[in-house]
């Protein structure tokens, strides 16, 4: 069977830095895409590029469509109106957030689990500090409130989760995280961007999942900029013995012009073995 390649460019290396609206080649050039889909190769996938979103309104967590969704009050996840799709994530006070999770939670990262591919895109409204923090990836099943996924200190709550978090108190980074439940968490790389963020300009944050040498490797903008060898131990301090899905979440470290993040699409495709 023949996967059928849909990216252009060099596929053969990751020194490739591309903040362009289209997914990483080097993530994705050896994915089946297609054969995934189609069910020619077993496996599991979950997409969106937000051109049919339901916004999320504020109060407690609810369904909205695929996702659970939650708003603090003066919050929200809103129809972003940009060409090709996406929902903005914005509160007006401090401490408040507004997050979104698939209900659907069917991807595993361990050792008996075949190669994961994740990429998405995302922008803030501003860089500056104390203003909001996000956090972009896949956690286990959540129920979503102002302190769920991100703590109102700005930091993550006690959660199982692998991705990437921005800081409240250091808006143009983002860090390389993952946790298990009662474990303390583990950043990967601090600062992983090879640049710092730009207002209103979109990044694309990444993970593979290689199960040949058990890693996980963190891309921004089609670059590793870290990895991880998952271990084979469960109950550790990585969260391989859950199912996770997609989260992307934000709270506001003022209730002075937090400003927002938006996404305007994500993957995640997963091999049985």
């Amino acid at each position: 069977m023949t996967n059928i390649v849909t990216y252009a460019g060099n596929q053969g290396t990751n020194d490739v830095n591309d903040a362009d609206s289209k997914f990483s080649p080097f993530i994705w050039k050896d994915c089946p895409i297609r054969e995934i889909e189609d069910g020619t190769i077993e496996g599991w996938f979950d997409k969106d590029d937000y051109t049919s979103f339901v916004p999320v309104a504020a109060g407690a967590q609810a369904i909205y469509g695929n996702y659970y969704g939650f708003a603090s009050t003066g919050g929200t996840v809103a129809v972003a109106n940009e060409v090709g799709g996406a929902a903005t994530a914005s509160s007006d006070g401090d401490d408040e957030g507004a997050s979104i999770a698939r209900a659907a939670k069917p991807f595993q990262i361990s050792r008996s689990h075949g190669k994961l591919w994740f990429e998405a895109r995302v922008k803030s409204s501003t860089i500056d500090n104390t203003k909001h923090g996000f956090l972009l990836a896949l956690a286990d099943t959540l129920t979503l409130s102002a302190t769920v996924p991100i703590a109102a200190d700005g930091t993550l709550a006690d959660e199982n989760f692998v991705g990437f978090h921005r800081l409240e108190a250091d808006g143009d980074q983002v860090d390389c995280v993952y946790k298990a439940n009662g474990v303390t968490q583990v950043t990967v790389q601090a600062d992983a961007l090879p640049s710092a963020l730009v207002a209103d300009t979109y990044v694309k944050l990444g993970m593979i999942y290689n199960p040949n040498d058990y890693k996980v490797r963190f891309y921004v903008n089609g670059l590793e900029v870290a990895s991880v060898t998952v271990i084979a131990t469960a109950g550790t301090d990585f969260p391989n013995d859950v199912t996770m899905g997609f989260v992307f979440a934000v709270l506001n470290a003022t209730a002075s012009t937090p400003g927002s993040s938006t996404i305007d699409k994500f993957r995640v495709y997963q091999l049985a073995a």
